[in-house]
């Protein structure tokens, strides 16, 4: 693991009147190779027609870039594979691709799309932009690219222009690029810590503002930030003898960052064996599970099986959002989602009357989280077993 962690986060609204994203979001992390993709395509038009052909877009040059295509071959073969506008004479969707591969370098490649922004120092940085003119039938057509490697704290923004045209026909009339720039440098330095998804909701928020809170065009923003990773534990079972027990409630004790106990049982040996007190009353959230417990250290108790089934399934399935109502799997969740790499300590024990039913299923609830973790949140995720 590297010591800077990359925070993908994006936000994005429909136009209005729309029920369908016009734009289209799609990650995918590459764990033989260590690389992170994301791309950001921007359907033209807006609705469902706009979705399916950005949709289109962004599955293309997820997989062209994965299997190391050229830029070159990776842009004609979308171009090509796309329909075009018959009087613009232009191809359906734009994009942005973001290739974060292992030695840390950054490749960023873009066609039809406001060019990204690198905010680093509190200022933009300036990027050495290469133009790459397409031949054949996409002849009129120019990729650019470039390639540099993001430094502690750096951000990148990427923008559809919805966000950099709203405004148009008001008596401010059109933001523009520059003008969303200053704006997000301006929030980065009332909050420096400000996380990826907080500052790409932000300013898609303030793009609809300045369309009279009335989107005239799909709003999207991909924020990618560079920091120092934020560290989460959780623990959950008991271990598989009772002689691990103080090694169990060590490593909860020892580890540096915010940690969660899910499971009765499991509080009960850590408490016992740091001699650590629980607090005298439960507090119950009225959210169909169990009550969770305040202990010395830990930042969150929770039930064991049933808290983390529900978590699992908030993660897979909440979108771009957190959880807007309290409950013990959605302060998990929140718990989660705002921090960057997660590590799982579970215990093995394999008590006879519960073996086949609770052990089984904490077992595939953990890989199943960390699978999602990995794959859809693009967080670290470590699994031991004691």
């Amino acid at each position: 693991m590297n010591s800077i962690f990359t925070d993908t986060g994006y936000f994005r609204k429909a136009k209005h009147g729309q029920n369908s994203f016009g734009d289209v979001i799609a990650k995918k992390f590459i764990r033989e190779e260590n690389r992170r993709i994301v791309v950001l395509s921007d359907g033209m038009g807006s609705g469902i027609k706009a979705n399916v052909l950005a949709s289109l877009t962004a599955s293309m040059a997820l997989n062209f870039t994965e299997a190391h295509k050229s830029i070159t071959q990776a842009s004609e073969l979308i171009m090509n594979i796309l329909p075009e506008c018959s009087e613009r004479k232009i191809s359906y969707s734009t994009f942005a691709i973001f290739d974060l591969k292992s030695d840390g370098n950054m490749s960023m490649i873009v066609y039809d799309s406001p060019l990204p922004a690198v905010i680093r120092n509190g200022s933009e940085l300036s990027i050495d932009w290469n133009r790459i003119e397409l031949s054949g039938k996409n002849k009129d057509k120019t990729v650019f690219t470039s390639e540099f490697k993001p430094e502690l704290n750096d951000r990148i923004f990427a923008f559809t222009d919805g966000v950099t045209q709203s405004g148009l026909g008001t008596e401010d009339g059109e933001w523009g690029r520059d003008n969303a720039v200053k704006y997000l440098i301006g929030s980065i330095s009332e909050k420096p810590d400000i996380s990826a998804s907080e500052i790409a909701a932000k300013i898609v928020n303030r793009a609809e503002l300045n369309d009279k809170s009335k989107l005239k065009d799909d709003a999207s923003v991909l924020s990618l930030y560079f920091r120092e990773p934020r560290e989460l534990l959780i623990c959950t079972g008991a271990p598989a003898s009772k002689e691990k027990d103080f090694s169990f409630a060590e490593k909860f004790r020892s580890f540096k960052g915010k940690k969660i106990i899910a499971g009765g049982t499991t509080s009960e040996i850590i408490a016992r064996e740091l001699d650590l007190k629980f607090a005298d009353d439960m507090i119950m959230l009225y959210d169909g599970l169990p009550p969770i417990s305040e202990l010395e250290s830990a930042d969150l108790v929770t039930e064991g099986v049933m808290t983390l089934t529900k978590a699992e399934k908030l993660l897979r399935t909440s979108g771009e959002t957190q959880p807007v109502r309290d409950g013990a799997a959605e302060r998990i969740v929140k718990l989660i989602l705002n921090s960057d790499r997660i590590h799982f300590l579970v215990g093995t024990s394999s008590n006879e009357f519960h073996y086949d039913l609770q052990y089984k299923m904490r077992v595939q609830i953990v890989k199943d989280i960390a699978e999602t973790l990995e794959s859809v949140r693009f967080k670290e995720t470590s699994v031991e077993f004691l």
